[in-house]
């Protein structure tokens, strides 16, 4: 009997490797249009040459980007500045209500590089990543949402009038490319290494613990349409599924994996050995092959992405040339 095409191309996705192929690509598109924003500003600077400016690095400033969003919500005005951040961060929400925290999971660079200090601390090693008592852990992760709930309540109270006066300043329209600056510079270096080594050591603590969007996004998929559903009947009790869960979440013993924890990375479908047994769900009902969801995933991104460019709420509507005299201001 010749294989069915979804089988083949689970198989196919599944050497390649769906998280390298998939989080290796957003972190590689991350770093390139990294570079051109750089480009841009020698640009102008008058050192270099012309370069279209990049909007996606807008995503490394969460804090001006969800002042932005509030804003929108309170005045239906859409950031004309850096308005990519307010779509970064829609897509964000979309991404997690529909696929947990699709965002964390696929997509998110930042969270990409920690993660791979894990998976890299794991081989050198050759143990598992350490992990916390349960009740240090409970504790450091409900520290997590109450950094994230204070965060989100703190940017949703800035008056309208001080969040539109921030979107006019210079800074605010240069702020992107001076954290790359600020990324390149020797204490940030190592600082950034200390963190790398920390991480092969401990684990991703970072999306675990520390990132308070992490934290908003996983309240945000606990009400997600798509979950792993665990068959207690099918079950042959292995554990294979929640040692294979890089989150901790105790797979082999939920019916259904609402954990906020959980980032749909579909390890614990892929790991299952009994057939049925673990299965991702539209609704809890609707079953669907695991290398869906990533897709999926993917394809929701692109299109909320299609979607603002189509509607002109993606690239600044801020003149290039206004951009090169705010970058030529001394001290910005």
């Amino acid at each position: 009997m010749a294989p069915r095409q979804d089988d083949a191309i689970g198989r196919t996705f599944g050497k390649i490797g769906p998280r390298l192929l998939v989080r290796g690509g957003f972190l590689a598109y991350f770093i390139f249009i990294s570079i051109r924003l750089l480009q841009f500003r020698a640009w102008a600077l008058g050192t270099g040459d012309f370069v279209p400016r990049p909007e996606a690095v807008a995503g490394l400033l969460p804090i001006g980007s969800y002042m932005s969003f509030f804003l929108w919500l309170k005045t239906g005005f859409f950031d004309p500045v850096l308005p990519a951040g307010i779509v970064i961060i829609i897509g964000a929400l979309v991404t997690s209500l529909l696929f947990k925290r699709g965002f964390c999971g696929w997509i998110c660079p930042v969270g990409t590089v920690w993660e791979g200090a894990a998976w890299l601390g794991r081989k050198v090693l050759g143990r598992d990543n350490f992990r916390f008592p349960r009740w240090f852990d409970l504790a450091l992760r409900a520290l997590r949402y109450a950094l994230a709930a204070a965060l989100m309540v703190w940017l949703a109270k800035v008056s309208v009038a001080e969040a539109m006066s921030f979107q006019q300043t210079p800074y605010y329209a240069t702020v992107d490319a001076k954290m790359l600056l600020l990324f390149a510079a020797p204490v940030y270096l190592a600082v950034i290494a200390l963190a790398f080594v920390s991480m092969m050591l401990l684990g991703n603590v970072w999306c675990r613990y520390l990132c308070p969007l992490g934290g908003l996004y996983g309240a945000c998929g606990v009400a997600s349409a798509c979950t792993v559903v665990r068959d207690a009947e099918k079950c042959i009790d292995c554990g294979k599924c929640a040692k294979a869960c890089h989150a901790a979440v105790p797979v082999d013993t939920l019916k259904s994996v609402r954990a906020p924890e959980c980032d749909g990375c579909q390890d614990c479908v892929r790991a299952c050995p009994a057939e049925g047994a673990l299965t991702s769900r539209v609704f809890g009902r609707f079953t669907f092959p695991w290398w869906v969801w990533p897709l999926a995933v993917v394809a929701v991104w692109l299109l909320v992405y299609g979607i603002a460019v189509g509607t002109g709420h993606w690239h600044s509507q801020l003149p290039i040339e206004v951009f090169g005299q705010f970058m030529r201001i001394p001290g910005l």
